[in-house]
């Protein structure tokens, strides 16, 4: 069983180096296809908070021989973005996808795969994550399963939604720089319900813990308390994991 390791980036280094750190040891390369601008559908009139060399810095110092460095100027739609994997894919079994606000738990990831490989479907949605809110101490479940591993040996358009993998997601865990240029330009930029980051982002605390906290969906997120000392060694000691507020 060969994998391959993809992630498309344009912005992301709070949660970069975690992110490829939970996944290196499973895959035998690691594409990461850069941007210079935002590939999701959207153009933004706010400067990118992250740029390409210190990207490119943390994945040498975590990927090392395992990196593939994919860059251009711009691919033109998420799809687009993320079909570069199939450049890279050729003699490889699965392709893990990662992004770079999340990190998989290490320690199942092996059962994920083998999921996906076992199995006779070619897309797998990942049944297991948990959407940290405004801080470690706090997450927002929910029915999304976003595809995640792809089994090349597959020639179907299949898809599978119960792969069981914890994938720590720190989608609406970031700085106020990356929450505002991030949903500026984002894929459901156009969706975000009106003056949300002031209305609802911004007004949470733990003290004030009102529900309906999704960006998009009504009625959906309501933050529950959540025991960050299960994480793995190496995000607690990630700068974020004791602030009471991110």
């Amino acid at each position: 069983m060969r994998t391959l390791g993809f992630m498309t980036i344009h912005y992301g280094l709070e949660y970069l180096k975690e992110s490829l750190t939970s996944i290196k040891d499973h895959v035998e390369g690691m594409v990461i296809s850069y941007v210079h601008k935002p590939s999701h559908g959207f153009k933004t009139i706010l400067n990118c908070p992250d740029k390409a060399e210190d990207i490119r810095k943390v994945c040498e110092e975590v990927l090392g021989n395992k990196l593939i460095w994919d860059e251009a100027e711009f691919y033109g739609a998420e799809n687009i973005h993320r079909s570069v994997a199939k450049k890279y894919s050729q003699g490889f079994d699965l392709i893990l996808t990662i992004d770079a606000d999340e990190v998989f738990e290490p320690t199942e990831i092996n059962n994920a795969l083998n999921y996906a490989y076992t199995h006779n479907e070619r897309y797998y949605g990942i049944n297991g994550y948990l959407n940290f809110w405004r801080c470690f101490d706090y997450v927002c479940l929910d029915g999304f399963r976003p595809i995640r591993i792809e089994n090349l040996n597959n020639h179907n358009s299949l898809q599978n939604l119960n792969c069981p993998l914890t994938i720590y997601h720190f989608s609406t865990a970031q700085s106020k720089a990356v929450m505002e240029y991030k949903y500026s330009c984002f894929g459901h930029a156009n969706e975000i319900k009106a003056d949300y980051l002031e209305k609802v982002f911004y007004k949470w605390t733990p003290e004030n813990n009102f529900g309906d906290l999704h960006p998009v969906s009504i009625n959906l997120w309501n933050a529950v308390k959540f025991d960050k000392n299960k994480m793995p060694d190496f995000l607690k000691k990630h700068p974020n994991f004791d602030k009471t507020l991110i």
